[in-house]
């Protein structure tokens, strides 16, 4: 089997880390229930414990305590966990960013880029790695992951790669517009 890989950084007040330990379940919830996060809806605990243990997550958190840099923990338990990048991986030949978000109040501060950078540092310390992939809409965010992680788009012509989906019950795209899901009746 192989290691977990482990990461941390800090940014004045700010800590990235990998530490499952430190995600918070309810402040993952909660952004998931939120409108930014339309991709996704909240989760029973069990099950998103379940998903995240199943995870590499790259937690996001501000800190009104120092944080010890030798340990990159936060030195009291004033961390508030105010974002997220989960990785689904094999820890060496694949990963999978999902459910990248930073909370509204903390967005324009650079940290979301931070975030994302530190991602790829994570993927660029698997020697192994032989594809990385995410869903993103066209545009702005396209271009973002383009610039920040060296992501294309896998429907080029003539390359010889197809990338497939199926789509589960929960997946944002079987949801109306007024929030039901398809097939349901009211409830």
């Amino acid at each position: 089997m192989s290691p977990k890989i482990q990461f941390s950084q800090t940014l004045d007040s700010y800590l990235i880390s990998t530490d499952p330990t430190l995600l918070s379940l309810p402040a993952i919830n909660a952004a998931f229930g939120s409108p930014q996060m339309y991709w996704c809806s909240t989760l029973p605990e069990p099950i998103l414990q379940t998903t995240l243990d199943n995870s590499l997550c790259l937690g996001l958190y501000q800190s009104t305590s120092s944080i010890d840099i030798t340990t990159a923990h936060a030195t009291a338990p004033k961390s508030t966990q105010i974002g997220l990048a989960r990785l689904i991986t094999d820890h060496t030949t694949f990963a999978y960013l999902t459910d990248v978000y930073i909370l509204p109040e903390y967005q324009g501060k650079g940290l979301g880029v931070w975030l994302i950078e530190c991602v790829d540092e994570v993927l660029s310390s698997m020697p192994h790695l032989r594809r990385a992939c995410l869903v993103t809409g066209e545009g702005k965010g396209e271009e973002f992951y383009r610039r920040k992680l060296g992501m294309r788009r896998a429907d080029l012509k003539g390359d010889g790669v197809v990338t497939m989906h199926r789509l589960g019950p929960d997946n944002f795209l079987n949801f109306k517009k007024d929030g039901e899901k398809e097939g349901e009746k009211g409830h």
